[in-house]
């Protein structure tokens, strides 16, 4: 009757692994969608990161030399 008993259980653990293994699948597709859509995302801000990057090149370049002409005028002050 152990035999029996020890068949059975295997069977059911057979059955568990197999919906389990149907649930991991399942779990894995809906990830590779969300993976899918989270570097959609990730490009679309990349997009509009170097939109803005280059909206602020001029004003970023401006300060800049805003920057070196004062740091100029100052060392002449410090010498």
């Amino acid at each position: 009757m152990k035999f029996f008993d020890d068949f059975k259980r295997l069977i059911a653990q057979l059955k568990t692994i197999a919906t389990l293994t149907k649930k991991l699948q399942s779990q894995q597709q809906t990830l590779s969608e969300q993976l899918i859509h989270a570097q959609t995302v990730r490009d679309d801000i990349q997009i509009d990161i170097e939109k803005m990057n280059f909206k602020n090149k001029p004003h970023l370049d401006r300060i800049q030399r805003a920057m070196d002409h004062l740091n100029t005028e100052l060392s002449k002050f410090k010498a």
